[in-house]
């Protein structure tokens, strides 16, 4: 791969690494958080539906309670809501232009980061708490901490950009881009 990669960047001026990162500063946070996203819809609906599903061979112990099962569901939600997010925010980081000033793109991944980042963080009681489907330590407890942790580092990175922007323009600089 590594030779592969050398010889398109070599040859045709062609480098697939540098493009991304030149694209956006958090491109790659806002990958994880859609992987993260997906990995806590998964694990929420195969503990749905192994535990609330079709009943049929699970003993007594084993069938999920009602709050077990609408926890799962919330996992379901959140997990859904995170990688359908993070998916729409890649492909306009990626399908935009690296020299346009959009302000609306910017906007758009401060809400939305916002918005995962709050909905991680009311979920993450409910999902790793003692009738939670991530009471033991699974691949859902570990995926809803780890999107909580990203959600955050993605709203300070924002806050952080706006207020650079923010200073910048009250100095007034001219060619501030919030990206």
């Amino acid at each position: 791969v590594a030779l592969f990669t050398s010889f398109l960047r070599s040859t045709f001026g062609f480098d697939i690494g540098g493009e991304l990162r030149s694209r956006a500063e958090r491109l790659q946070q806002w990958v994880w958080t859609g992987m993260l996203g997906l990995v806590q819809m998964g694990s929420s609906a195969r503990l749905f539906d192994n535990h609330c599903g079709d009943q049929s061979g699970l003993g007594e112990a084993e069938i999920g309670t009602i709050t077990f099962c609408r926890r799962c569901q919330l996992g379901i939600g959140i997990g859904i809501f995170t990688a359908i997010f993070s998916v729409a925010i890649i492909g306009f980081k990626l399908g935009v232009s690296r020299n346009a000033k959009l302000p609306w793109l910017f906007t758009a991944e401060m809400v939305l980061s916002g918005m995962i980042a709050g909905g991680q963080a009311g979920s993450v009681g409910f999902l790793t708490g003692q009738e939670g489907p991530a009471a033991p330590l699974n691949n859902l407890y570990y995926s809803t901490w780890g999107a909580l942790a990203i959600g955050l580092v993605l709203v300070g990175s924002c806050v952080e950009n706006w207020s650079t922007a923010k200073s910048s323009l009250r100095d007034g600089e001219e060619g501030v881009s919030l990206s």
